[in-house]
This record gives structure tokens, C-alpha cells and sequence, in this order.
């Protein structure tokens, strides 16, 4: 059993200064490496963090080779995390990976099989399985409450804000939101996506180009799948300038279960004027047929939210503790921890993502082969 182990991080952006407090809260854990390509964010993480010995690196391949870390946490732009991802598994590092698991399906299918040759615990970061409301809903639905699942709608509409531009500008909703969504909706169910059709818009005013070449990266994605075992689901993904919404009703023969967001403003980092509204994942209802009234479901004391802390940090705070357990144990295959994502997970939303985009653009459905 591994006793203390180092923590590099690639990318200090939002999702890597999150994933850096994550791991830095756990005993025996400490963020040792950084790198970014912006080398004064790295810094400013790294005076923030205050660990002894932390050293920011200018070149991500000598962090790995020089760091001598245990785990490598990969939170750069999509565009770079398939060639850190093999580097610093050929290393012997165990990884975890920042969704979506790349740009494109090919790069996704060769981290898949990276993943799977690996002698070392591998994960992606579908940090919202961990919320509160989302674990109550796995359980509920487990226990049968609602009876055989029929149907699942999801819609996460976020509100707009300066800074959220540069985020959803390089990667458009269906990436950074219905990675998300794709993966919950699969793992609460069990079930697999069938065929599905898709709708991609851009808003007027998009910008012309991404720093990956992209044109105008969606703002707005509405997705209907059938799904095994004879249900159907829907996804409404956007960027609205009014009230936003986060919410997942799922349909049985005995009634729904719905998880509502409910929204908070803040400051999008500590030297920064912008503010994010973000969201808080609490409360799951139930309203059965046989009930005369709605019942909010009761979270277990495990999977309470800290007074203080919001569903967003408290998400990356639970799922990098499961990570760190399973590089503990040795758990590769994660057979100690459900809720725990696989890098297959983060291939199967990269094959729903390529299907949404194939779908707008021809105007049909699109049949998907079955998961692996």
C-alpha cells in the first residue's frame, strides 16, 4: 500500500485549481508539481497552496520525468490531454483525466486502450455523479421507488456570464455540459444509447474561430435517444442570459424522481471582479401515484454537502477521494467504488458527443454501436 503519495497537476485553470484543493484536503496526499501554459497561473496556484517543495514546472514531459510523483491530474483544454495522458502512464503514474476525455472520438478510443494496457488506476473526472441529489437518485432508483424506468429528461441551461465566455468559446455546451449529462443519464439507468437525433445552434455573436479551429462552437443542443430496454431519453443543453436551470426527471411506471439545481453567485476566482452563478445539486423529489403529496428524499449523512462549500467542489472533494482510494488499494477496475467513472465512461460520452455532431449536420438519426 502506497503510504504518501505526490500529486502533480497539468493545467490550472478552474477545473485544476479545484482538483489541486481536492487533493490537498485528503491526509497523506500533496500537490507537489505543477504546470501550466500560462506559466504566472501556476504560480499564483502554487502560492495559494503553500505546500513545501512544490515546484511549477515550464515543460510538462520534465514535470513527469523530474517530479517523481504518484499521480499525474490532467486539466488542460481538451486539445491537450491524450499525449500528457500516454506519457505519464508509460511511466508508471497513476492518471486522472478532466472531461471531455479528449477533442475527437480517435483520441478518445486511443486513451481507451492506453487505460486498458496500464498497470497503474486510471479515472475521469464526471465529477457530478457525486453531488448529493445525484447520489440520492442512485439509490432511490436502485431501491425501485418509481418501479421500471421508462424515460429520463435532462436540461442544464447555464446562465451566461463574461466568464464563462473564454470556457464554452473553446469547447461549445454538448462538450462541457453533455459530457456531463450523457454520462449520468448512463449511469443511473444502466441503460445504453441506442440511436439518437440532435440538434446543434450557435448563438448570433459567436466568435468565428476557437483556439482549436473550431467554428462556432454551440450554444444551444437538444438531443432525443432511444435507449435499451425500450426507454427513451431527452437532453436540452444552453447558454441563456436568464434563469438557469439544472434538472433530471426520471419516469416509471409508479411515478418520477427529479433533481433540481439550485443557484448561487460567486466570484469567479479571488483576484478576479467577474462573478459565476453556479450550481448546488441538495434535493431529490419523489411523486408516486399512490402518494397524495411529494416527498423530498432524505440524503444519507455520508453524502451531505458541507455547510460552505459548493456542489461544484464538493464533487471534485468526493471523487478524488474514491480516486485516491482506489491508488491506495491497487483498485484498477474500481470494484470497491460505483460511483467512481471508468476512462470507457469518458469514451462512451466521446462516441454520444461524435453522434450529436454527426446528426445536426446530416439531418438524421444516428445509430450507435454497442459499448464495449
Amino acid at each position: 500500500m502506497v503510504n504518501s503519495l505526490r500529486v502533480g497537476i497539468i493545467g490550472t485553470g478552474r477545473a485544476g485549481r479545484c482538483q489541486a484543493r481536492a487533493f490537498s484536503r485528503l491526509p497523506d496526499v500533496g500537490v507537489t508539481a505543477l504546470w501550466n501554459r500560462t506559466r504566472a497561473k501556476a504560480e499564483r496556484l502554487a502560492a495559494d497552496l503553500k505546500t513545501p517543495g512544490l515546484t511549477v514546472f515550464d515543460d510538462w514531459r520534465r514535470m513527469i520525468d523530474r517530479s517523481r510523483v504518484d499521480i499525474i491530474s490532467i486539466a488542460t483544454d481538451p486539445v491537450l490531454r491524450l499525449e500528457p495522458f500516454a506519457y505519464a502512464l508509460a511511466n508508471g503514474c497513476h492518471v486522472l483525466v478532466e472531461k471531455p476525455l479528449a477533442w475527437d472520438l480517435p483520441e478518445a478510443e486511443a486513451m481507451a486502450r492506453a487505460a486498458g494496457e496500464a498497470e497503474t488506476v486510471t479515472a475521469i473526472s464526471f465529477n457530478w455523479r457525486y453531488s448529493p441529489a445525484c447520489l440520492t437518485l442512485w439509490r432511490a432508483l436502485r431501491e425501485g421507488q418509481i418501479g421500471k424506468l421508462l424515460d429520463i429528461q435532462t436540461e442544464w441551461r447555464l446562465c451566461f456570464s463574461p466568464g464563462l465566455d473564454p470556457w464554452i468559446a473553446n469547447s461549445g455546451v454538448l462538450r462541457e455540459l453533455g459530457s456531463h449529462e450523457f454520462d449520468r443519464a448512463r449511469h443511473l439507468t444502466g441503460w445504453q444509447f441506442l440511436r439518437l437525433s440532435c440538434s446543434l445552434r450557435s448563438a448570433p455573436g459567436s466568435r468565428d474561430r476557437t483556439r482549436s479551429g473550431r467554428k462556432n462552437p454551440e450554444t444551444f443542443a437538444s438531443v432525443m435517444a432511444e435507449t435499451s430496454d425500450g426507454a427513451v431519453g431527452n437532453v436540452r443543453l444552453l447558454i441563456s442570459p436568464g434563469q438557469p436551470e439544472r434538472r433530471i426527471v426520471l419516469g416509471g411506471v409508479e411515478g418520477t424522481l427529479t433533481l433540481r439545481g439550485q443557484w448561487v453567485t460567486v466570484p469567479q476566482d479571488q483576484d478576479s471582479q467577474r462573478r459565476m452563478t453556479l450550481c448546488n445539486e441538495l434535493q431529490v423529489i419523489r411523486q408516486r401515484s399512490r402518494d397524495k403529496d411529494a416527498a423530498v428524499l432524505e440524503v444519507a449523512d455520508a453524502n451531505c454537502q458541507p455547510a460552505g462549500v459548493l456542489s461544484g467542489q464538493h464533487t471534485w472533494n468526493r471523487l478524488i477521494a474514491d480516486f485516491v482510494s482506489a491508488v491506495r488499494n491497487g483498485d484498477r477496475a474500481h470494484c470497491s467504488l460505483p460511483h467512481l467513472p471508468h476512462i470507457s465512461d469518458g469514451l462512451a460520452a466521446q462516441r454520444l458527443i461524435r453522434a450529436c455532431e454527426l446528426s445536426s449536420a446530416e439531418g438524421r438519426w444516428i445509430a450507435l454501436p454497442p459499448s464495449d
